[in-house]
């Protein structure tokens, strides 16, 4: 797996994992209750669509890069997991988990808190340090997976995919990039805004080249 993504992206789902795990350590409501094997496969596949390879097996043309990943993932625990133990039910919080990661407004608010947590585990890696764990143990995680790239990878990714599928962006939060980055990218008429309001005029976006795209 790790021969097919580039090293920031590796390091930021293994720090995902770790983050949520130094925080189950420290809680033991979420010891009790968080399912460590599922919460650790979703960190560690949640972004597999994020592949910019053409042909990829993990991505494709017509789903947000969350969904791609969370149908991914789900189809590699049916196929590979111990038979027996990866249920159904088991495994749909893992698939939920990936699918909301991106949208963590409605995520970190599931009734399941097996779901709740992979996002919120997923979304420690912005900006930084997590009150929910010691400065210790955030401090050797990110010793062991250095933060470089972050930034810039991201711009890429999520630049490529408003490149080759923004019909898929359009009203998300992958939106801004294709807006920035895209040349002939124009959300404009693909919003829901826009549906309801045919006569309502938005402003232009203006393009930016922060990372040398």
């Amino acid at each position: 797996m790790e021969a097919n993504f580039d090293p920031f992206l590796i390091r930021h789902v293994y720090r995902t994992w770790l983050y949520g795990a130094a925080t189950i350590n420290n809680n033991a409501t979420l010891s009790a209750k968080i399912d460590i094997e599922a919460h650790a496969v979703a960190c560690l596949l949640h972004d597999v669509g994020w592949d910019t390879r053409d042909n990829s097996p993990f991505t494709s043309l017509d789903k947000r890069f969350e969904v791609d990943a969370a149908i991914y993932t789900a189809d590699f625990l049916r196929e590979n997991g111990v038979k027996g133990e990866w249920s159904p039910r088991r495994i749909q919080p893992v698939w939920h988990g990936i699918a909301l990661h991106g949208t963590s407004s409605i995520g970190l608010f599931s009734e399941d808190i097996n779901v709740a947590f992979i996002v919120e585990s997923i979304n420690m890696d912005y900006p930084g340090p997590h009150p929910k764990f010691s400065v210790e143990d955030y401090d050797n995680i990110i010793a062991a997976y250095p933060m470089d790239g972050l930034g810039e990878g991201t711009n890429k990714a999520f630049t490529h995919i408003a490149t080759y599928k923004p019909e898929v962006t359009y009203d998300t939060f992958l939106e801004p990039w294709g807006v920035a980055f895209v040349e002939g990218y124009n959300p404009v008429g693909h919003r829901l805004f826009d549906r309801g309001n045919p006569n309502a005029t938005s402003p232009v976006p203006t393009k930016r080249n922060v990372h040398g795209m």
